[in-house]
């Protein structure tokens, strides 16, 4: 069991920011790597969509017998992570968005989110906020599906005024933004790509990167159930189910060297 790899999916490249923390921090691990471009973006999915999509990502996964999955996508981990917990055989861990670490750097008592347009309109978002966040606290949501759609396709590698562009429209940006708002949140795996263009935008905003915390829920996981992998090196493999030539070209430019299989979900 300890040989057997961790399980990372998204419906993309967003997996890639997880799978270079884990890389980072966990460089004995076994990593297996599913960008499920068929289904992209989870994040305009509805709650059923997500829920049969993710029993079929999971269902697929145990072939690989992997110790644990990750669920590299804030939408369905806020809108169904309870739900797939309860249905899987296989433990699984999902990305929250840190609400309470951004609560705790505000001095100005206002954090902003950058979500899907399918987690910024989310019931359980607006649960977590109430949840977590305390009264006193203002929170404005920005869609940055666009932003993230530029992710995807690897433009924001070559084309940055379009990039500037699309995130001045997410955030509605004005000079006055940064007078209210001293955190943001990045609630996308897919953010993290473009963090150099938001803290050149966003100077005195502090950026919040969600996958950093889950590596540590990932570590504390192998930790408590005695997982871990102590010794060697560990490989990564990565499949696809969908424009695999195109991902390729993409993470080849990232300088991501392993080779992509493609794969198909339905059993």
């Amino acid at each position: 069991m300890l040989d057997n790899p961790i399980a990372v999916f998204d419906s993309g490249l967003g997996s890639l920011s997880v799978i270079k923390q884990l890389r980072k921090d966990l460089p004995t691990e076994n990593l297996l790597y599913l960008a499920d471009e068929q289904h992209f973006p989870y994040g305009n999915k509805t709650r059923q969509e997500l829920l049969t999509i993710i029993h079929d990502v999971l269902r697929y996964l145990e072939r690989y017998r992997p110790k644990l999955v990750v669920i590299a996508s804030i939408t369905p981990s806020v809108q169904i992570l309870d739900e797939v917990k309860r249905l899987s055989k296989i433990g699984v861990v999902g990305v929250i968005p840190p609400l309470k670490t951004a609560c705790k750097l505000t001095k100005k008592k206002h954090i902003g989110i950058l979500a899907t347009a399918g987690t910024i309109k989310s019931k359980e978002l607006g649960d977590l906020i109430k949840s977590q966040v305390p009264q006193n606290i203002l929170v404005t949501r920005f869609d940055a599906s666009e932003i993230i759609g530029l992710v995807e396709s690897g433009e924001y590698i070559s084309k940055e005024r379009k990039t500037f562009d699309a995130i001045s429209k997410a955030i509605q940006y004005r000079e006055d933004l940064e007078s209210h708002i001293d955190v943001m949140v990045l609630a996308s795996t897919h953010l993290p790509f473009v963090s150099n263009y938001l803290a050149s935008l966003l100077p005195t905003i502090r950026l919040i990167d969600p996958v950093k915390l889950l590596s540590n829920d990932v570590r504390k996981y192998l930790a408590t159930n005695h997982m871990a992998k102590k010794k060697g090196v560990g490989r990564t493999e990565i499949l696809i189910t969908s424009n695999k030539s195109r991902f390729e070209g993409i993470i080849r430019d990232l300088g991501i060297r392993e080779p992509v299989k493609e794969i198909f979900l339905a059993l």
